[in-house]
């Protein structure tokens, strides 16, 4: 009996220092992301992500009990695929540069799962509907929740960008896209500095050069007013989205070239994302006769 009785105490031990070291591990890995913020070279970001997402998804592996560990492997991964990858593809792209192709595939793979991740985190009805199709998507919109929204941003991102890789194959599936990020806005406005809505505002702006309608003005004066000054990836994507979407060079030189005078030193809490911020905004004008040809 009193072997028995050890034994159970040993393993109730072995459950609570298993939850106390997961604990403290996703509190360091939380600290980290914050430290990441703060980096002013995007290179070592760049180079630490990989790593980085390694870790976390030893993690997630180690503690699948652990919501915390599932949401930050779904999260980096989603920030690497759709950021780093989705980036260098958009930059050899716009340059016309050799590789722009197997950048292409290699966002579709991390794309896809990041999508996954997400879906993983959503309760099993989102799984159905996803594999259903659009409408099937559409009518369960309603009926997600706070919890829900971070995953159906990102579902709906990936999405978005897997559309700007091949716009005409993929443009059916634009209505599913604007209406996830539009519910995902009413359940977490602003969440993850406004990520939703600089993406919404940006694919209304694409879509009314061509077909009229909403230019996405309204989203971005959103997420203007909820970033506040040092979110200066709103101002980058307003160029690449209204000021091309109007093809007004004017507009877009103006407000590129505002955020290439910012002083990133001021935000150190948005250090990386205004760095990142910069880069974009020096590509967009090096690449303005591609994207607003002159007159």
């Amino acid at each position: 009996m009193r072997l028995a009785a050890l034994l159970v105490v040993l393993a109730g031990c072995s459950g609570f220092i298993e939850k106390r070291a997961a604990s403290t591990t996703y509190s360091i890995l939380e600290k980290s992301q914050v430290a990441a913020r703060r980096e002013a070279d995007v290179e070592i970001a760049r180079a630490a992500l990989p790593g980085g997402l390694m870790q976390i998804e030893a993690f997630a592996l180690a503690y699948p009990w652990h919501r915390g560990f599932q949401t930050m492997r779904a999260e980096v991964l989603c920030q690497y695929a759709t950021g780093f990858v989705f980036d260098d593809w958009e930059d050899a792209s716009l340059a016309a540069r050799e590789g722009a192709e197997a950048l292409a595939a290699r966002v579709e793979r991390l794309t896809a799962r990041c999508i996954e991740a997400n879906l993983a985190l959503l309760p099993a009805a989102w799984r159905s509907a996803r594999a259903q199709g659009g409408a099937a998507w559409l009518a369960l919109l309603p009926k997600a929740r706070r919890a829900h929204a971070d995953a159906l941003r990102w579902i709906a991102t990936s999405e978005a960008v897997l559309l700007a890789l091949a716009p005409m194959q993929r443009i059916a599936t634009l209505p599913v896209i604007e209406a996830t990020l539009a519910r995902s806005i009413e359940l977490a406005p602003g969440a993850h500095d406004s990520d939703a809505e600089l993406m919404l505002g940006t694919l209304q702006a694409g879509r009314s050069r061509f077909l009229g309608g909403d230019d996405g003005t309204a989203m971005f004066a959103a997420a203007r007013a909820q970033l506040g000054a040092g979110g200066l990836i709103a101002d980058v994507m307003f160029a690449r989205g209204v000021a091309v979407a109007r093809q007004d060079r004017a507009l877009f030189t103006a407000t590129l070239q505002r955020v290439l005078a910012a002083d990133l030193a001021a935000w150190p809490e948005r250090r990386l994302a205004n760095e990142l911020a910069r880069i974009k905004a020096q590509r967009y004008l090096a690449a303005i006769d591609a994207l607003i040809p002159a007159s």
